[in-house]
C-alpha cells in the first residue's frame, strides 16, 4: 500500500518527512486556533451518566458504589448526550473521552475491535448523535487512541493464539517463541508485561494498513482530534504518519500525546500539538494542594517548563489538575475546596488550555485508580454547589477573554514569604490580571505595573471594581487561600 509516492512501511514513511518539514515554523505545526479558547472536560464514560439501562453490562453495580478494577456502573453515550447542556453551562468547549471502542474491561484500553463502539456504551448511530448534539452546542469531541497495544481478545491476537507461527497475524505482534503462552508470564511483548495487552508491531505494513483504516474511519466520521495513549512506547515514524493522515482529513484536528516527561521530542511540529502536561500538574499539586513547594520553587518550575516551548505551543498545552491515572486534586488537598478553587483560578488563567476531570467541579474525591474513577455526582445535595458555581464563573471568564487564550505572560508581583503572586496576560488590547494568595492568612497584594494608565480593574470572579491610576496602582485584598481574576477597564 502507498500514500502518494511513499511505501507504507517505516522506511517509506520516514522518507515522506525530511527534517526541514518538521520545524515548528511549518504551517500546521502549532495547535489549531479553536483550542486556545476552549475549556476541556475529560470523561471516563463508564462512570459519567447512565442514559440507557437496557445496554448495561451484566451485574452492573448501583450508581455511587465503590469502584474496583473490574466492576461496571453502566455509563453510556446516551447519558452523556443528556448532560451536554450541563457541560455547555460549565463553559466546556471540548470533551476528551477515554476509550469507547469494544473492549472487555471497564477502562477499555484493551481494545477488542477498533471499528466498533462498545455495545455497553451504544453504537455508531448513538455516537453520531453525540457528535451532532455536541457540535450543535459548540462542543468538540476528542477520542482516545490506543495504538501501542491491543487487548488479548482482539481478533488478530486470537488467531495467533490458535495458529501460532502459521497465523498470518503472527508478525503483527512481538512474539519471542511459539506457541504463544500467556501464563505465568507472556512470551511476547506486552504493555508493562500485562499479558492481556499484547504490543502491536506498528512497523508491519499490514498493521499500518489496518491502523490507517481505523484512524481514517473515526477522523472522517467528524471527531475533532485524538488523545494518544503511551506514545513514547511507539516508534516516532508512526506519529509522523499519524499526524499527516489525520491532518489530511481534518486540518483542525487537535493531537495530544500522553507524555509525562519533557514533551519537546513530540512537539517539534511533526507529531503532536500538545502533551498532557503532567509536569505542570505536579507543580500545581505540590504548591496549591500540599504546600510542598515554596512560591520561589513553584514559579521557577513554571519558568523552566515555559522556556521549553515556543509561545503558541505553551498556549495549547493540555493542563490537567487530575485524570483517570491520578488521585483527585481535592483528595490530595485534604478535602479543602478552597485549595481546588485557588488552583483552578490559576489553571484557567495560566498559559495552556484548562482540562477538568469529570466531577472535580462538584467535589468528587478519590485516591489513585480505581478510586479516582468514581461515578459522577448528579444529585444536587451530594454536590458541592459553591464549587460548581465557581467553575461556571471560571468557564465564562475563560471563554470571553482573548488575553487568556494567547496573551503574553508577565509576573508583576511575587512575595515568597507571603505566598502571594500576581501575573498579567495581554492580547488584542485586553489586559487580565490574576492575583493569588496561597497562604493561610489574609493578604493584600499591591501591584504597581509600569506606566499603568488604566482607569480601573473589574473583578471578574468576585464582582466589584477597583479604581486606579498611574499614581495609585492597584491594591487587592484576598482572604486566605483565595485568588481572583481582574480585567482592565
Amino acid at each position: 500500500m502507498k500514500i502518494g509516492e511513499a511505501t507504507l512501511d517505516p522506511r517509506g514513511i520516514e522518507a515522506m518527512f525530511s527534517e526541514a518539514k518538521c520545524l515548528p515554523e511549518t504551517p500546521g505545526g502549532f495547535p489549531p486556533s479553536w483550542v486556545f479558547s476552549s475549556v476541556f472536560y475529560q470523561i471516563f464514560l463508564e462512570r459519567f451518566a447512565n442514559g440507557n439501562p437496557r445496554n448495561d453490562p451484566k451485574d452492573t453495580c448501583r450508581w455511587g458504589d465503590q469502584p474496583t478494577y473490574t466492576n461496571f456502573f453502566g455509563g453510556d453515550i446516551e447519558g452523556l448526550i443528556e448532560r451536554l447542556d450541563y457541560l455547555a453551562d460549565l463553559g466546556v468547549g471540548a470533551i476528551y473521552l477515554n476509550p469507547i471502542f469494544l473492549a472487555p474491561s471497564n477502562h477499555k484500553y484493551d481494545t477488542q475491535d477498533y471499528l466498533l463502539v462498545d455495545p455497553h456504551f451504544g453504537n455508531l448511530k448513538s455516537f453520531g448523535s453525540l457528535l451532532d448534539a455536541a457540535h450543535n452546542r459548540g462542543i468538540r469531541i476528542l477520542l482516545d487512541g490506543v495504538f501501542n497495544h491491543t487487548g488479548d481478545r482482539f481478533w488478530a491476537f486470537q488467531h495467533v493464539l490458535r495458529e501460532g507461527a502459521r497465523s498470518p497475524y503472527a508478525s503483527w505482534y512481538h512474539c519471542r517463541e511459539f506457541p504463544v503462552r500467556q501464563e505465568p508470564q507472556p512470551n511476547y511483548e506486552a504493555w508493562w508485561g500485562v499479558s492481556t495487552l499484547p504490543k502491536l508491531n506498528v512497523a508491519n505494513p499490514d498493521v499500518l494498513a489496518y491502523l490507517t483504516r481505523v484512524i481514517t474511519f473515526w477522523t472522517s466520521l467528524g471527531i475533532d482530534g485524538w488523545r494518544l495513549d503511551v506514545p513514547n512506547e511507539v516508534p516516532g515514524f508512526f506519529w509522523r504518519y499519524f499526524r499527516h493522515l489525520v491532518r489530511e482529513i481534518n486540518p483542525d484536528a487537535y493531537l495530544v500525546g500522553e507524555i509525562w516527561e519533557d514533551g519537546r521530542p513530540w512537539l517539534a511540529g511533526d507529531m503532536f500539538d500538545a502533551v498532557m502536561n503532567y509536569q505542570w500538574r505536579d507543580l500545581a499539586v505540590k504548591f496549591f494542594a500540599t504546600d510542598a513547594l515554596s512560591l520561589d520553587h513553584f514559579t521557577d518550575g513554571l519558568d523552566h517548563l515555559r522556556s521549553r516551548y515556543p509561545e503558541p505551543v505553551n498556549n495549547g498545552l493540555f493542563n490537567p489538575l487530575g485524570s483517570h491515572d491520578t488521585a483527585r486534586f481535592l483528595t490530595m488537598a485534604g478535602g479543602d475546596n478552597r485549595r481546588l478553587k485557588l488552583a483552578s483560578v490559576f489553571q484557567y488563567s495560566y498559559p495552556g488550555v484548562p482540562v477538568v476531570y469529570y466531577g472535580d467541579e462538584v467535589g468528587l474525591s478519590g485516591q489513585a485508580d480505581p478510586d479516582c474513577r468514581k461515578t459522577m455526582l448528579w444529585t444536587p445535595d451530594q454536590q458541592d454547589r459553591d464549587l460548581l458555581a465557581h467553575y461556571r464563573r471560571l468557564g465564562r471568564i475563560r471563554r470571553s477573554s482573548p488575553a487568556l487564550w494567547t496573551g503574553s505572560f508577565t509576573p508583576i508581583h511575587h512575595r515568597n514569604q507571603d505566598r502571594t503572586w500576581a501575573f498579567l496576560r495581554e492580547a488584542e488590547g485586553e489586559k487580565v490580571l490574576t492575583a493569588i494568595n496561597a497562604s493561610s492568612h489574609d493578604r493584600t497584594i499591591l501591584v504597581h505595573p509600569e506606566n499603568q494608565d488604566e482607569s480601573g480593574w473589574e473583578d471578574l470572579l468576585r464582582g466589584g471594581f477597583y479604581e486606579t491610576g498611574p499614581e495609585t496602582g492597584l491594591e487587592v485584598k484576598l482572604p486566605a487561600m483565595t485568588g481572583t481574576i481582574l480585567r482592565a477597564r
